[in-house]
């Protein structure tokens, strides 16, 4: 029983088993008129973290639907919490992260469980329901102090700019609240930071920056699947994620780009976690570079590789997948903001918007590197060929390919480097990136395909 509550309105309890794994249930509870307030709290058997390598025992998610229903992208929706909370309040004037406050209309509301994982004895919940408990919101938000700005130099090439895709906040599971992460980004040499929280209910707006010391925020959320995530930035809401099924999630996608969105899957690897939908074609990019290269990346830039070579135009994107600001320093690869970071090439003269920033995206110009300060790596249309330009790369290589393989590499003896490649009789498209000498991914192009027309 939660402290100080006293016996709960409404108690929903039952039992899942095996083949309910991965398919969500709504379980639905009268509001009666005059409700300003909810809490919610729930329990379950055989307990066992979320992580994928866990196993054996029982993960279940939770989310909140109002009176207004529980359609795809609806307006019903209140939030989700994964498995990270075991109890959260909901009212007309505060609600509690990653759940949207607002009126508490009389009707038919929906808790929302989500059995990520069912182990072999079953699982058992009980969600307990307090209608106007009267409680006080807990956080008291101090405003951080203005955010020291880091001396990094400007991009090699005009236009250019260092961005973040991909981390979370307090509005889904991660440790500190937006305007935090935002200073921590323009701290870490940011100019752009995706806030991406999972399955996300809120639409957060940049705040006011007169002097312009805070990074342009891309809005987005990261719909989480049993099947993969995948983010869509740029969107006008949340998007169908409680159906694992490729026609589901390719119509939730195509929502998405409706709505003008730009969309990527994430982290296609191992633990990722994967991407399990096969059939699903309805994204422009894939996020080859998730949080430090050595956690498995290789393999999703492989599966960004073998779509290349299909004719998938696909654009690689990379994202730091940053939860936490505090007590890194105790797991030294641990995701930071920035690492790594994609930079982003905006059209000549075009202002420092979402608008311009997604329609760059779109076009591919973009590369991803290990960090704000870089290595540089520039690919464009030269002749029969390509130009590579790495910058910052002394001591490095890069490397030229093709959907075959490598087709030319040079060591990098000088801080500003230009090589040319033509295409081979039978390349369909050029692609670049710088290496260490052990082997270690620096920077990726994106591809220059074979009918992409001449610079001027």
């Amino acid at each position: 029983m939660t402290l100080g509550l006293g016996v709960p309105d409404i108690v929903l309890e039952g039992r899942l088993e095996r083949e309910h794994e991965r398919r969500y249930a709504h379980l639905g509870f009268s509001v009666p008129a005059g409700t300003d307030q909810l809490h919610v709290r729930y329990d379950y058997s055989n307990r066992i973290s979320a992580d994928p390598t866990v196993t054996g025992g029982n993960t279940l998610d939770i989310g909140l639907f109002d009176n207004r229903g529980t359609e795809a992208s609806g307006p019903g929706f209140r939030g989700w919490s994964g498995s990270s909370k075991r109890e959260f309040t909901v009212g007309t004037v505060w609600a509690t992260p990653p759940y949207r406050a607002g009126a508490i209309e009389a009707g038919i509301w929906n808790v929302l469980l989500g059995p990520y994982k069912i182990g072999p004895k079953g699982l058992n919940y009980r969600v307990e329901i307090w209608l106007n408990p009267a409680l006080s919101n807990p956080d008291h938000v101090e405003p951080p102090a203005p955010p020291r700005l880091r001396a990094l130099p400007e991009p090699a090439e005009p236009g250019w700019m260092r961005a973040d895709l991909h981390c979370h906040t307090r509005f889904s599971d991660g440790d500190s609240w937006p305007l935090d992460v935002l200073t921590a980004a323009a701290e870490a040499g940011l100019d752009v930071l995706a806030i991406t929280d999972h399955n996300s209910a809120n639409v957060l707006s940049a705040p006011d920056d007169a002097e312009a010391r805070l990074p342009v925020l891309l809005p987005g959320v990261e719909v989480t699947t049993y099947g993969g995530h995948w983010n869509a930035w740029g969107g006008k809401g949340w998007y169908e994620f409680r159906d694992p099924s490729d026609t589901t999630t390719q119509r939730a996608m195509e929502q998405a780009i409706a709505d003008g969105a730009f969309i990527s899957i994430n982290h296609p690897k191992p633990y990722g976690p994967p991407w399990e939908y096969p059939s699903v074609e309805a994204y422009h990019a894939v996020e080859v570079w998730n949080g430090p290269w050595e956690r498995l990346n290789t393999l999703a830039l492989g599966q960004w590789e073998s779509l290349l070579r299909e004719g998938r135009r696909l654009v690689a994107v990379g994202g730091s997948d940053t939860h936490r600001l505090h007590g890194q320093t105790v797991n030294p690869v641990a995701p930071r903001l920035g690492q790594p970071t994609t930079w982003i090439g905006l059209a000549a003269g075009a202002p420092r918007t979402t608008e311009t920033i997604l329609t760059a995206l779109h076009a591919g110009r973009c590369f991803v590197a290990v960090s704000p300060e870089g290595p540089q790596l520039y690919l464009s249309p030269h002749g029969n060929g390509v130009r590579a330009r790495a910058v910052d790369a002394h001591g490095a290589v890069v490397v030229v390919l093709d959907q075959a393989g490598t087709v030319a590499a040079q060591p990098v003896t000088v801080n500003d480097l230009e090589i040319t490649t033509p295409f081979a009789p039978d390349s369909t498209y050029l692609r670049a990136q710088i290496i260490d000498p052990s082997g270690t991914m620096l920077a990726i192009s994106n591809p220059i395909w074979r009918d992409a027309p001449d610079t001027p």
